[in-house]
């Protein structure tokens, strides 16, 4: 019986929500992520692509920015006012969150949007490395199959860049790289800080106001905040795309959240998956670019890898419903 069918009955008990309702939700959370994420990859997109913005790390800002209000607000509406975590741990975690997301969006001046979704929908290797040698646990032989194979997918996707992007740059394969490895600290640790008996909200409230704090001093200190201000005042159109795109990432991780507490991490792996893989397919029909066969070879071994991956971790008992707060790939 599958994740939404183990949690709903035929018929009505006290409280307990029938099998309609419970795909009724799942239809609407599934579109809710379908339709929010794609409108933030395609405002990011849209985004890069206006004549003379090269400020990729701006969009990074404008996330977090996001973020911090909005979980600001549902944190006073929830009424929480009290920190669980240390300030440690917040430090830890916004750490890794601002070389994940700077470096994934300065990878964009390099390589082509749907290389970077792939790279970064591989976090799988650096989590599974990390489990390993930080937190002591086993991993089973088809995770360490599934890694070499998610590799191989990455090199094709990398190769068909070199080959058809005339501007590829080897910077942001690296770049992006750094970026997928600091996102795979994050779950890490969320996981302790929520074994401190934090909420959802706070996790996302900290990590993301000391980010915030951050990068206003580094990029104010950088030029590129002033840069990109002066960009949006002599753009309107722009000004406007980047006001929309600040609060979509919050809506869109919203979603997300939800559809892990209330059907399971192996669902949401699914979802997000075919997600990214629709984002790909959308970003070459959307934004015409060359083509090469080695993305659709390579697409299958990461995203059939990954998805495989993950049906056989549910099938052997290792899928959960735990989620993480703070990060989640774009």
């Amino acid at each position: 019986m599958s994740d939404i069918e183990s949690t709903a009955k035929f018929g009505t008990t006290s409280g307990t929500p029938t099998l309609y309702e419970r795909y009724g939700k799942f239809a609407f959370l599934v579109g809710g992520i379908m339709f929010f994420f794609g409108c933030h990859n395609y405002m990011q997109e849209l985004i890069m692509n206006l004549p003379g913005f090269k400020v990729g790390v701006f969009l990074g800002y404008l996330e977090v920015l996001g973020v911090a209000i909005m979980s600001s607000l549902e944190r006073r509406y929830y009424g929480e006012t009290q920190r669980k975590a240390s300030w440690t741990s917040y430090l830890m975690l916004c750490f890794c969150l601002l070389i994940s997301s700077a470096t994934s969006n300065i990878a964009l001046a390099y390589i082509n949007y749907p290389t970077k979704v792939v790279f970064r929908s591989c976090k799988l290797i650096p989590t599974m490395l990390i489990a390993v040698m930080y937190n002591r646990k086993k991993i089973a032989w088809y995770e360490f199959l599934f890694g070499v194979l998610i590799s191989m997918g990455m090199v094709l996707f990398a190769a068909a860049d070199f080959q058809v992007y005339p501007n590829f740059d080897f910077v942001g394969i690296i770049l992006v790289c750094v970026s997928v490895v600091a996102d795979a600290f994050l779950p890490n640790f969320q996981e302790r800080i929520f074994d401190q008996g934090s909420s959802r909200i706070e996790v996302t409230y900290y990590t993301n106001i000391l980010c915030l704090a951050f990068m206003t001093v580094a990029f104010t200190l950088s030029g590129d905040i002033p840069e990109a201000v002066t960009y949006a005042l002599a753009n309107p159109n722009a000004l406007y795309l980047m006001t929309i795109y600040t609060f979509l990432a919050y809506i869109a991780i919203t979603f997300h959240m939800a559809l892990v507490k209330e059907f399971g991490g192996i669902v949401t792996v699914l979802v997000g998956n075919t997600r990214k893989a629709i984002t790909i397919v959308m970003s070459f029909i959307l934004f015409p670019k060359p083509t090469s066969p080695l993305y659709m070879w390579g697409g299958l071994l990461v995203f059939g890898s990954l998805v495989t991956n993950a049906v056989i971790k549910e099938l052997h008992g290792g899928g959960g419903k735990k989620g993480g707060g703070g990060g989640v790939s774009m």
